[in-house]
């Protein structure tokens, strides 16, 4: 198993892409830090991880809050006296026009989605940068790559995480540290159906008749998963991924393509 000697932290871990990414990581033999709001949440996943025979560790806590980060990857350490790769995965959406977007769902989306990558990949890069060796991805969007309606805030916060992972692969590739992103599409998760209610709303549709509309715009004609997204994350953490570093990749069914 290409992770059985390693230990990583995936924050936002207890449902959607990010458990996704966390079983994927598990069943290839690594030690996993699951993080999320809620602390019951992230025992249950942490449980069944290893009650399936894995070896995972519940790490509650507020990625957007310094003294949480602090404690979350004090835990780790504590417990494993290293950390081979950090996942931030932990985001939050809102569907809005930018004239209706108030200023708390703004700071809310940059506190999760940019100061909470920053403040845990402070971290972790301090880790890493003495173990001279790690690796460090970001679960960005195919809306860090273009804008869409209904979601500047949020465009605007992946695009921030687009811009921090390259300028993070400069700092640290002289430790032998490799920093990337990774830009997932229209992904079947509780997210998007929580997108979708909101959706119906505003445009006066069926929730039926926005499926049909967004899987028109996806060449390969399916939803993406969780499970596709933890392919490319797995690929880039690996021995395989070790000469790839401040890339954002496109993991869209060809929607976005720059």
């Amino acid at each position: 198993m290409r992770f059985s000697d390693r230990v990583v932290f995936i924050t936002g871990s207890t449902r959607g892409i990010g458990r996704g990414i966390a079983d994927a990581f598990a069943l290839e033999g690594a030690t996993v830090a699951i993080n999320g709001s809620k602390a019951d949440a992230c025992e249950r996943v942490s449980e069944e991880i290893r009650s399936r025979g894995g070896r995972s560790l519940a790490v509650h806590g507020d990625v957007s809050d310094g003294e949480s980060v602090r404690n979350m990857f004090g835990k780790i350490t504590d417990e494993y006296g290293r950390l081979d790769v950090l996942v931030n995965n932990a985001g939050v959406i809102y569907v809005a026009n930018c004239v209706d977007t108030t200023d708390e769902q703004w700071d809310r989306t940059f506190a999760v989605n940019c100061r909470g990558v920053f403040l845990c990949s402070r971290e972790a890069a301090r880790i890493m940068m003495e173990q001279k060796s790690g690796r460090v991805v970001n679960v960005a969007s195919q809306m860090g790559k273009t804008g869409w309606p209904l979601y500047s805030h949020y465009c605007a916060s992946k695009f921030a995480v687009v811009g921090f992972t390259q300028s993070l692969s400069r700092e640290l590739a002289p430790y032998g540290v490799t920093v990337n992103a990774v830009c997932p599409g229209v992904v079947d998760t509780d997210m998007m159906k929580e997108e979708l209610e909101v959706l119906t709303a505003l445009e006066n549709k069926s929730e039926a008749q926005i499926r049909d509309e967004l899987h028109e715009l996806i060449p390969l004609r399916r939803y993406e998963t969780p499970e596709d997204v933890a392919h490319l994350v797995l690929f880039l953490a690996s021995t395989e991924g070790s000469y790839i570093t401040g890339q954002a990749y496109n993991i869209t069914g060809g929607i976005e393509v720059h």
